[in-house]
């Protein structure tokens, strides 16, 4: 054997052991009056998978790992069985299996991999104490809301189309019949009783709804009709396809034209699972956590519902109002780095355009908090009570769904028939309903080539400004005067902070009505 095959070995053999030895301490730890199977059991498990693993690998017998597994887990079981207060749980045994099979992987060389599963092993096994307080807090329709989650996604979301809706606003005319694919020309049968005239468009689809381009109709007869091929994909286009045209209603297909049921969908899941994920951090700290902690964390969920519960305990506890306001200033900054991981998820060249302005405003925000908690009295109080109810449910999946459907309609609309100069009229009116839609909205249009990167980045900013000043006259309405005063300013810095920005690092002049 020569020697860097050994070092190999040696660096193998000793991984195992190393990770056999934290997950045997985490044990110990764990239940040391109680413990049975300890730190060098853990390091003898790993060991006597990463051999068996080793001799099956050496003789090229892959069942010699099995014999090594069967010998272990009988020895496992027979210690198992031989304690008489064990208790309901099985996590050390699994933990034990878990370490063999660890050992396995490094021999074989997934070492990436196993070491990965065993940070992942040490996550569950530490917050013991989490886990129970979570279990202690689920309920039964949040489980169901749970199922609904993974049935919505995995499910449904794999079956809708993910082409623009436009497509579907269409009626057969005929079929393809030849195709020349030097000149692009393009031969229709038509359908009985169908025409179609000198200059109408006539779609083209392959399997599966899937567009391959139109064709510009220049020759009409009765039965047939024909004209030059205009898209990027006449090599798919072939003798048999079918051919339709649209309704002919230009406003109705243009909004169609921004929804695209599958990517419209996905972003309503993603936006969930965001809102579930800072839920569920809720649910582990507990109802009662510090206000700042809950107004960090209760921003993804949902700021707005931060926000309205802390006006209107402002209502009824005053002398808080500092700390009330650094609650509803960091559930609103939170929107910032939110926005930008969802964007990041659609749209990654976006994403890179609008971070620095959105970073600046979630910054300035977390200043403003931290100005406003020096500034609270001591003995203020200091644990809030915010409930929030299960963000994930079907009637609010598809409330946002409209929503975000209703503004990329909109927007299309008045992108196509106004102009790219209105879109911050669109972004300000948009942003005081939802400041996700409207950023998936710009996106899309940016992702389209509908406009400009830096104009949607502007306009995207917009709408998160516009959302922002929307929470302040939440708190106008329903909370009290005093928590109003506090606010202002911060979130005037926090507006100003990013429109400074945005005029100083974007290219938009050529954009902006004052100046065209």
């Amino acid at each position: 054997m020569v020697q860097d095959d050994l070092i190999r070995l040696f660096l193998q053999f000793g991984l195992a052991a190393l990770l056999g030895f934290i997950i045997g301490l985490e044990r110990e730890l764990r239940d040391q009056d109680s413990v049975s199977v300890g730190i060098r059991d853990f390091v003898f498990f790993a060991l006597l998978g990463a051999a068996s693993s080793y001799v099956a690998l050496e003789y090229d017998h892959a069942w010699l790992i099995l014999a090594g597994f069967t010998g272990f887990l009988a020895m496992l079981l027979s210690n198992y069985w031989a304690k008489r207060d064990h208790g309901p749980g099985i996590t050390t045994e699994l933990a034990a299996v878990l370490t063999f099979f660890l050992g396995v992987m490094i021999t074989i060389g997934s070492t990436v991999i196993a070491i990965a599963l065993a940070i992942l092993a040490l996550g569950v096994l530490f917050p013991k104490h989490f886990i129970k307080r979570f279990r202690s807090n689920v309920r039964v329709h949040e489980m169901r809301a749970i199922l609904l989650f993974l049935i919505i996604t995995f499910i449904i979301l794999p079956i809708l189309p993910r082409q623009s809706l436009d497509n579907f606003l269409t009626y057969p005319v005929g079929t393809v019949t030849a195709v020349d694919q030097t000149t692009g020309r393009v031969d229709i049968a038509l359908e009985g009783g169908k025409r179609l005239n000198i200059g109408d468009d006539v779609w083209l689809f392959g399997a599966d709804w899937d567009v391959l381009g139109h064709v510009e109709v220049d020759a009409s007869r009765r039965a047939t009709a024909s004209g030059l091929y205009e898209g990027t994909h006449l090599v798919d286009v072939h003798p048999d396809i079918g051919a339709r045209s649209g309704l002919g209603i230009e406003p109705l297909e243009v909004m169609a034209s921004a929804v695209k049921p599958y990517k419209l969908w996905l972003i309503v899941v993603l936006v969930s699972f965001v809102s579930f994920i800072g839920y569920v951090l809720i649910k582990i700290i507990g109802s009662s956590a510090g206000i700042g902690l809950t107004g960090l964390v209760g921003g993804l969920v949902s700021s707005t519902v931060t926000t309205l519960s802390f006006a209107r305990r402002s209502i009824e506890s005053p002398g808080a109002n500092r700390l009330f306001a650094m609650a509803i200033i960091l559930a609103s900054s939170v929107m910032f780095p939110r926005l930008l991981l969802e964007i990041a998820v659609v749209n990654p060249t976006l994403m890179k355009n609008i971070a620095v302005p959105l970073t600046v405003m979630g910054v300035t925000g977390a200043l403003m908090a931290g100005l406003l908690y020096l500034r609270a009295s001591k003995d203020a109080v200091a644990t809030a009570q915010v409930e929030f109810n299960n963000p994930f449910s079907l009637k609010s999946a598809v409330s946002f769904g409209l929503v975000f459907a209703g503004i990329l309609m909109f927007t299309r609309l008045a992108t196509h028939y106004l102009g790219d100069s209105w879109l911050p009229v669109v972004a300000l009116v948009s942003g005081l309903t939802d400041a996700d839609a409207i950023a998936f909205s710009l996106s899309s249009l940016q992702a389209s080539g509908v406009i400009h990167i830096d104009w949607a980045s502007f306009n995207l900013v917009l709408g998160a400004i516009s959302n922002t000043f929307m929470k302040l006259f939440l708190v106008l309405g329903l909370g009290d005067r005093g928590l109003f005063k506090k606010l202002i300013v911060p979130f005037v810095v926090i507006g100003l902070s990013g429109l400074i920005t945005t005029f100083l690092y974007y290219d938009i002049v050529d954009f902006l009505p004052v100046f065209n």
